[in-house]
């Protein structure tokens, strides 16, 4: 079924040369559970302003820290996607890294998952959507031109796992795809994004089993920069009417192994542009 035109979140950064420790592993992101005192309940935008912070795209839905569903702890973040053209949201902390050839090469980003159920009147593809997960990108191109490493969400209509796979002769297209699995909704999952940049390909996991393994979405991947929450329409036809919710915990970005002596680039922050979505379907 065809997939529409929607926003997606951009990055304007400057570059910051730095050098890493040496170590095996190394952790680039951990919210803490988006617990207090490093989160309040609110708007999860501009949060957690030492090791982020978070930013938001300019969608109409939302994001918020809250105390309603969390997993473990007494804090989440629940987004929410409304029923508008513009109700996708991605919101992220930037934490680019330029991966080298030996070390500094794998990225997991992590996160507890409980996705509620929607249903939407009509017959498919109106009723599928929203999908919500993780996305991961390289914002890390001159002119700015961000992306998509890979993505890993839940469908909230029919709790199908979705991954994007390339689009052959689009530099920048890709097509949401199901994976075979579905899930529960109402009930938390764990996802994990693989970023194996010596490969070239990513791995999505759901509650520890690996799912999918799928090259690069984008042509010319050079670097890992955001890994952004993520609620999508899914279906043109549910763009306008599309409304969903789920909460999010535990959102961790890692990197296995940290690279010895390796020169890094970190790209600071400095607002977000938009991000346009190829055209894809569900296979």
């Amino acid at each position: 079924m065809g997939l529409p035109s929607v926003a997606k979140l951009g990055l304007v950064a400057a570059a910051v040369a730095f050098v890493a420790p040496v170590a095996s592993a190394a952790v680039v992101y951990d919210s803490a559970g988006f617990e207090s005192p490093k989160f309040i309940t609110g708007a999860l935008e501009n949060q957690d302003p030492a090791g982020g912070p978070w930013a938001k795209d300019p969608g109409t839905g939302t994001a918020s820290v809250t105390t309603t569903n969390p997993f473990g702890g007494t804090q989440d973040v629940v987004i929410t996607r409304t029923a508008s053209a513009t109700g996708d949201v991605r919101v992220a902390v930037v934490k680019p890294r330029s991966p080298v050839s030996t070390g500094f090469d794998i990225f997991d980003i992590d996160t507890d998952i409980r996705v509620e159920q929607a249903t939407f009147s009509g017959t498919p593809p109106t009723n599928f959507g929203p999908s919500f997960g993780l996305e991961a990108y390289d914002a890390s191109t001159t002119p700015l031109l961000p992306k998509l490493i890979g993505s890993l969400t839940i469908d909230a209509t029919t709790g199908d796992v979705l991954y994007e796979t390339t689009l052959q002769g689009n530099a920048n297209g890709g097509v949401l795809t199901e994976t075979g699995t579905a899930v529960t909704r109402g009930a938390y999952h764990h996802l994990k994004l693989r970023l194996d940049f010596p490969n070239g390909n990513y791995q999505v996991y759901v509650d520890n089993a690996l799912l999918k393994t799928e090259k690069f979405v984008s042509t010319g991947i050079k670097a890992f920069t955001d890994a952004p929450l993520t609620a999508l329409a899914v279906t043109a036809t549910s763009q306008t009417t599309g409304t969903g919710t789920a909460y999010f915990d535990n959102y961790q970005i890692n990197v296995i192994p940290e690279p010895t002596g390796a020169s890094l680039i970190g790209l600071a922050l400095a607002g977000f542009a938009g991000r346009r979505r190829r055209k894809a379907v569900i296979a």
